[in-house]
């Protein structure tokens, strides 16, 4: 399984993360970027672009493959001319910014994390800290595509020094033009890591996946869920904590209500 998203990322020219987001007219798709189509009234995710298999939203990016330390403008957000009407699309954050612990196997709670996530476009930023954020949106293409690249900017914390490791972010896209928010998807950025622990992390995101939010095993995101959700609020809960980070909050009622329907798995 990391094998076959390793083999999709492919290495970019600055130019066309930085300065090719920008202009954004390319009729070429960027391989290595996330796919980005209108299918049955929503937006969809796909790819990454010219990869053997669709890697089921999870991507992963490397910090430092244009040359600059703690930075990477990939992957990029590529949709073909036409896909869609005039609107805009953007992002919102579902998780603070989790980092992988090879000790515990395990993802370490956003507030664990010392490090920050900048991701930027021109004078439009937003901070990945601790809690699931709004993003902001970019405008779509004259001729109907929209092909962006975001700078992504690892961060340190108090300490003054950013943490060698694989760092990760739910997220999903939402579109001012009456299409339905995506499915939530994740990114994952290397930093420095061991190869080893980038293949544990990323199999992580496969092995016995659960139906997030799917609190009492319906199979469908519903009432039910939401009802224990808010019976546990504020209290530590291994079944209704769906964002890791030790008890129930406002990030578990974003998670919830994102994945809010029959489960696909």
């Amino acid at each position: 399984m990391a094998e076959r998203i390793n083999n999709s990322i492919l290495c970019a020219l600055l130019s066309a993360g930085a300065i090719g987001g920008l202009s954004g007219q390319v009729m070429a798709q960027h391989a290595g970027d996330i796919g980005l189509r209108a299918a049955d009234g929503g937006l969809e995710v796909y790819g990454p672009i010219g990869a053997d298999e669709d890697t089921d939203g999870v991507y992963l990016a490397t910090f430092g493959d244009t040359g600059f330390e703690g930075y990477t403008p990939n992957p990029g957000f590529d949709a073909l001319p036409g896909s869609f009407a005039p609107g805009r699309i953007g992002f919102n954050a579902l998780s603070g910014l989790m980092r992988w612990d090879p000790a515990t196997t395990s993802w370490l709670a956003p507030s664990d994390v010392e490090e920050r996530l900048s991701i930027s476009f021109i004078t439009l930023q937003t901070m990945i800290e601790d809690e699931a954020v709004e993003g902001f949106d970019l405008a779509i293409q004259p001729d109907g595509g929209w092909h962006r690249h975001m700078n992504f900017e690892l961060l340190s914390g108090a300490s003054g020094t950013r943490m060698n490791g694989i760092y990760r972010f739910d997220l999903v896209l939402y579109a001012t033009q009456g299409l339905e928010d995506s499915e939530p998807f994740t990114i994952l950025f290397d930093y420095n890591a061991d190869p080893q622990d980038v293949d544990d992390a990323i199999d992580s995101m496969y092995e016995n996946a659960p139906c997030l939010g799917d609190i009492d095993g319906s199979g469908t995101v519903d009432g039910g869920d939401l009802t224990t959700l808010l019976a546990e609020w504020g209290q530590l809960s291994e079944t209704a904590d769906l964002s890791g980070d030790g008890f129930v909050g406002g990030e578990d009622l974003t998670i919830l209500l994102g994945r809010w329907g029959a489960c696909d798995q």
